[in-house]
């Protein structure tokens, strides 16, 4: 088993723009998949991907500071210390039942599929850490209870993939993404709650009739209304709030600017690569099983490059800081990954309000603040898992959490379930 973990993580180490590759090698030689269109698939998603992570990861790198900044400048203090995601990924997959959870997950997929009860084909081996991520807050809850945390882990998976097989359509419609869909836990488990905001904002006067979009805006304001102005703009706000000297906030509005342009950019590299591979898939599949539809199931990173998601995000950086101050019960400061997962946060809010920047603000807001408690509400159990997995604690902090760990919602719920009967 030792083995097999250790497999599994060094696959999953190697991040999307390896890990990618070869399971799109491994499933094409499968599927028998075209050698000129494997290769060219393979090698145009491992550099999709690459340059996807690229900017957002430089990105993050040139506000971190202004966003630390504004967080000193206005001095906002709270009580759990954000470690970021890696470091959740990083425990997560160090948790005793990995292996197990992943062959769990792997058995259920493909029974749901042969029973067609799912679409989705999860080839996205490091979401997996999600279930796994379940699993062990429920173990942890019901005091280690080996079959309680594997029916939690098993149960988020099919509750995932029946959300992405719901969600496919605003996959394929609105990120313009055809044959694939977004089984990530952690993400697809807001669908729902945005999609009920967003019909929430349709009977409600005055906010029904507002609808912002970077399409609308760029329409109406010509070059102004741009991404890559608006980005600017956005950048230097935020700047502005840390205090920066002037070439700072010129550094970061044109860093920002950047990241709101080069994102698509890149997706679009990551496209042309994988619709290829996953139509000679799907045309495989079907002639094998002809009353079936089948669906690829890759990382919900991929919606991050949507300019309104980009838009929404960058606006949720000030807003999420000062939520983290005013909101009664939260205890985590977010700042690791305070950027990008505002965006990550907006992918289904501008997904049903069908870009509406301003329904996204609404609905992403609203989110944020679920995520913030349940991160609070989630810091010992997260510090007892992070702990087991080798992490050390500061010096003066007793609790650490993540964003990452409050979007994990269907987690959530099943730990505070197992915790009432524990």
């Amino acid at each position: 088993m030792d083995i097999v973990i250790t497999g599994l993580q060094t696959i999953a180490g190697l991040g999307p723009m390896v890990m990618m590759p070869i399971i799109i090698m491994v499933l094409g030689l499968i599927f028998r998949v075209p050698f000129k269109t494997l290769i060219r698939s393979a090698f145009l998603v491992g550099i999709g991907f690459a340059g996807v992570n690229m900017v957002i990861n430089w990105f993050v790198a040139q506000v971190s500071g202004s966003v630390a900044g504004m967080v000193a400048n206005w001095g906002i203090q709270t009580s759990i210390m954000d470690v970021g995601w890696p470091a959740r990924a990083a425990a997560t997959w160090a948790f005793p039942l990995a292996a197990v959870v992943v062959f769990v997950v792997l058995g259920i997929n493909a029974v749901m599929l042969i029973t067609k009860t799912t679409r989705t084909v999860m080839v996205d081996f490091w979401s997996y850490n999600h279930f796994i991520f379940t699993g062990a807050l429920v173990w942890y809850a019901s005091g280690q209870n080996t079959i309680i945390a594997l029916i939690a882990a098993a149960l988020d998976a099919i509750i995932t993939f029946k959300l992405a097989d719901w969600t496919t359509p605003y996959v394929e419609d609105y990120f313009e993404l055809e044959g694939v869909n977004f089984p990530t836990s952690n993400s697809v488990c807001w669908a729902p709650v945005a999609y009920l905001l967003n019909k929430l904002w349709d009977i409600i006067p005055g906010i029904n009739k507002i609808d912002i979009s970077p399409e609308g805006v760029q329409e109406r304001f010509g070059f102004l209304g741009e991404p890559m102005f608006l980005g600017f703009i956005i950048g230097c706000i935020i700047s502005l709030l840390a205090g920066d000297p002037v070439d700072t906030i010129l550094i970061i509005g044109m860093s920002t600017s950047a990241a709101m342009v080069l994102t698509p950019k890149m997706m679009q590299i990551l496209m042309e690569g994988l619709m290829p591979f996953a139509n000679a898939v799907k045309e495989v599949l079907s002639k094998r099983f002809p009353d079936s539809d089948f669906t690829m199931g890759i990382d919900a990173a991929l919606t991050i490059a949507n300019d309104s998601c980009i838009t929404v995000g960058i606006i949720m950086v000030p807003i999420t800081l000062v939520l983290a101050v005013v909101l009664p019960g939260n205890g985590l400061l977010p700042m690791a990954d305070i950027a990008y997962m505002a965006m990550w946060l907006a992918a289904w809010p501008c997904a049903f309000s069908n870009g509406n920047v301003f329904r996204g603000v609404l609905s992403t807001t609203i989110i944020t603040c679920m995520m913030l408690w349940i991160a609070t509400l989630l810091a010992p159990v997260h510090t007892q898992l992070a702990i087991s997995g080798g992490f050390t604690l500061p010096e003066g902090m007793a609790l650490i959490s993540t964003e990452d760990a409050g979007e994990h919602l269907i987690g959530f719920i099943f730990q505070f379930i197992a915790g009432l009967f524990a």
